[in-house]
């Protein structure tokens, strides 16, 4: 790991040389308890360094790459050394560098960099890969290791996995402020001309996250607009704003259309009294408002989801077909639009209003409000 402690480089039967040691020992900890041949020919005689590899001070793990004996092993120090070994400006990419970002889907396991072209490197276990497009928006450091940046990952992944893993891991680097489609947009400009595969794909995340798309506030709210677009269904859009009085409500996802809100329930952020409570207000402001309120949690099954919201939709629609014009979600009645003052103003005189209609006008009219929220 990065900050793991690295063992003292004295060889057994030789004396210590301060200056040196402290030299190598700092080199030693930045990079996860790693040197290179060149590194300690900086420091030490060609005779010193023999000494500490017949002495196992120093474990070659690598053609010109030694682990400094002690030092803790990890996924992350074996992609260094890979990299270490083919030399800068080496970096882990693809499957590695996704790893090292902790995108979902990619696990640490593979070893993968990539050398500017024509360079060639061959290196047991390890995927290496050629580019002509590099720079400071390409690569950089991450725990340590020289790394592709989020957005040339995410560009990258677009060659080498399906559009579904690739689109969980942009929005999941999204969230967590790693990158921006902006940039994700600018690194693949000068690459969309390498891959026809990787163009479509690219284009089409960009496509569907430009005008103001936010990705969520967890993985489970994108796990369940992804179930709704796999189903054949309209994209809803994430974390839409319904401003209410002079407060602005945020929606997990939203058919504004048809004033639909999806909410996902997790238990972490909704267990606690104060958030149970002011879920359940919330939910009364949309309904009041003519919002029909879907809520799911992790017990909710890709079917549940999908049948729900569209019968959901199928409802709604089927509503708006029969809804007069001066009522509901006409696009000129602004949000507060869809009232039970609003339904009771619209009710033909038999049924609600009238003074002669008795309890049929006080139960018709709430029943018409909640159908339709």
């Amino acid at each position: 790991m990065p900050n793991a402690t690295v063992p003292t480089i004295t060889a057994p039967g030789t004396s210590a040389i301060p200056g040196t040691i402290t030299a190598l020992g700092s080199i030693s900890t930045r990079q996860l308890g790693l040197l290179t041949r060149s590194q300690c020919l900086e420091h030490l005689s060609r005779r010193r360094l023999e000494h500490r590899l017949a002495t196992r001070t120093l474990v070659p793990v690598r053609p010109g790459v030694y682990r400094v004996n002690g030092a803790p092993g990890s996924w992350h120090q074996e992609q260094l050394a890979a990299c270490l070994a083919a030399g800068p400006p080496a970096v882990a990419s693809f499957r590695a560098a996704a790893a090292l970002w902790e995108l979902p889907g990619f696990p640490p396991g593979a070893l993968e960099l990539t050398v500017p072209r024509p360079r060639v490197v061959r290196l047991d276990g390890v995927v290496a890969h050629q580019s002509q497009v590099w720079g400071p928006d390409h690569v950089t450091r991450h725990r340590g290791v020289p790394v592709t940046s989020p957005a040339r990952t995410i560009c990258d992944l677009s060659a080498v996995a399906s559009m579904t893993i690739v689109s969980r891991a942009l929005d999941d680097a999204l969230r967590r402020g790693l990158t921006t489609i902006q940039q994700v947009d600018r690194v693949f400009a000068p690459m969309a001309h390498r891959g026809r595969h990787r163009g479509r794909v690219i284009r089409a995340l960009i496509e569907q996250r430009s005008g103001g798309f936010d990705p969520g506030e967890s993985p489970a709210e994108e796990r369940i607009v992804r179930w709704l677009t796999e189903a054949g269904l309209p994209r809803p859009v994430q974390q839409h704003r319904v401003t209410v009085g002079d407060r602005i409500l945020r929606l997990d996802a939203a058919y504004p259309d048809l004033r639909i809100a999806i909410e996902y329930d997790g238990w972490d952020a909704h267990r606690t009294r104060t958030r149970f409570d002011s879920d359940r207000a919330r939910g009364n402001e949309l309904e009041i408002r003519g919002w029909m309120v879907l809520r799911f949690t992790s017990a909710s099954t890709c079917r549940e989801v999908v049948e729900a919201t569209t019968a959901a939709r199928r409802s709604r629609s089927g509503m708006l077909r029969s809804t007069p014009p001066d009522v509901g979600l006409s696009q000129h009645a602004g949000e507060g639009a869809w009232t039970p003052a609003n339904v009771l103003r619209s009710t033909p005189p038999d049924v609600g209003g009238s003074r002669h209609a008795g309890d049929q006008a006080m139960q018709s009219a709430p029943s018409r409000t909640r159908s339709s929220a």
